[in-house]
């Protein structure tokens, strides 16, 4: 037969675990308002980074029954004070070598890539978080959005992207995730919505 006594600790050590996953739950729910919050308006400036003359930005949704392309997770539209459409900020997203890599990408409604930014992700500092440095977003801006992007080694071509060395899958991330975002912009201008 068991003796109580030897389960005194264990009954004691998962009463303190329950109380304490219990707490843990309360401050996430308790805090889910503030964190979506604090989600929005870091999304907000990232947004106006992008566009700084936008009076506001029009975050766009599927119409009903439509879908968007795996990898895209976000559509937003820059306007002016008057309501006009000055660019399109969209959000591709592709793995990485530590997880998803998102990228902010600035089209003008003319077609050209005015700049990318790479938002938050679990890339390896040092490393492939160099993707985030200026030096490696610039390759994409002023570009044309009629041609994807493509890694090279001693590139040459507009639309050709030098890897960062040592950094390729988290290159190529942003590259592809830049792609996504130029394949959607192209099928806007099709559809001219």
């Amino acid at each position: 037969m068991l003796n109580l006594k030897s389960l005194t600790p264990v009954i004691i050590l998962c009463i303190i675990c329950l109380v304490m996953t219990g707490l843990v739950s309360l401050t996430f729910e308790a805090t889910r308002e503030e964190r979506l919050r604090q989600e929005e308006l870091a999304a907000n400036e990232n947004r106006q980074a992008m566009y700084p003359d936008a009076a506001t930005f029009d975050v766009m949704a599927p119409v009903d029954g439509e879908t968007w392309p795996d990898g895209l997770t976000e559509w937003t539209q820059a306007l002016d004070a008057s309501g006009q459409t000055i660019g399109h900020i969209i959000v591709g997203a592709k793995r990485g070598y530590a997880g998803f890599v998102p990228v902010m990408v600035a089209i003008s409604p003319d077609g050209v890539v005015m700049s990318i930014r790479v938002l938050a992700n679990e890339e390896t500092p040092g490393l492939g978080k160099k993707v985030e440095q200026n030096s490696f977003a610039a390759q994409f801006s002023d570009q044309t959005a009629d041609q994807l992007f493509s890694i090279e080694k001693n590139p040459v071509d507009a639309h050709a992207v030098d890897a960062i060395s040592g950094a390729t899958i988290s290159s190529r991330a942003v590259t592809d995730a830049v792609n996504i975002a130029i394949q959607f912009f192209q099928t806007l201008e099709q559809e001219d919505r």
